[in-house]
């Protein structure tokens, strides 16, 4: 029997179909439920499209039933909302996880070249930042800081918080922290990210993060080059502070009300 392309699309992620737990408590099998749908909606959005996409094809493809996938999530936007939040959220950890490393990373302009190159690597926040109707549909990131869900790298690196404690260190100019600063940084990410483009191109990005980090450093960093010690109490203060985060839960943690169900 054939299988037709948007039936191939839908085939489960794994062999397992029942929802009852084997093994471990069952906690642990609602993470790994919810993780399997969280999978199974980047795969289809990918694939097809988020707009071509329902919630019963997402709990196919999971494996799983509907009515399950609806006691974690309300619609399939709170699902893809939840799945953008979770990858900005993995890119966060493996730029944080970097700092300690090399604290040339705690500036203005290296976390701007290393999170746009980061973020542009990953097919789904690269949709959601250059605005791919095609993968995600009108469920993007708006033109303009701060976006719902926090994770642009147009919100995330114009933050007040992030940008007051890149000045307290000594790592950025006074005037970047007011509004007009702040607008200023924004108009010039938004401005790279939105030349990116939807397809990636390796060699395109990592061209375009050292442009806009070269743009960042000469419009609103200090003339003198950052001293070593002023780095490291900046690398310091975002481990202990972690001001880059998206700072929206996921919504699958917080469960539905009994009224909701």
């Amino acid at each position: 029997m054939l299988t037709t392309a948007r039936q191939a699309a839908f085939q489960p992620l794994g062999t397992t179909t029942t929802d009852r737990p084997r093994n471990g408590q069952p906690g642990d099998e609602r993470c790994s439920r919810s993780a399997r749908v969280l999978d199974a909606m980047v795969d289809l959005v990918l694939r097809i499209g988020y707009p071509k996409i329902s919630v019963q094809d997402v709990a196919e493809h999971a494996g799983i039933g509907k009515g399950t996938v609806y006691t974690h999530w309300n619609s399939k936007d709170d699902i893809v909302d939840d799945v953008l939040v979770r990858e900005f959220g993995r890119v966060h950890d493996r730029f944080m996880a970097h700092l300690p490393g090399d604290s040339r990373l705690a500036t203005l302009h290296g976390t701007s070249c290393v999170l746009y190159r980061m973020v542009m690597a990953n097919p789904v926040l690269r949709a959601y930042n250059t605005g791919d109707a095609r993968v995600l549909g009108t469920h993007v990131a708006a033109r303009t800081s701060p976006d719902p869900l926090g994770i642009s790298l147009v919100s995330v690196l114009a933050r007040p918080p992030y940008l007051e404690l890149l000045r307290d260190n000594g790592l950025l100019v006074d005037a970047v922290c007011s509004p007009e600063g702040q607008l200023s940084v924004e108009a010039v990410v938004g401005g790279f990210v939105a030349r990116a483009g939807h397809e990636d191109d390796e060699e395109r990005t990592k061209a375009s993060s050292r442009m806009l980090a070269t743009v960042l450093r000469r419009a609103f960093e200090p003339v003198e080059p950052a001293r070593p010690a002023d780095q490291d109490r900046m690398v310091q203060a975002l481990l202990a502070t972690r001001p880059l985060r998206s700072g929206t839960p996921m919504r699958a943690a917080q469960g539905r009300t009994a009224a909701e169900r």
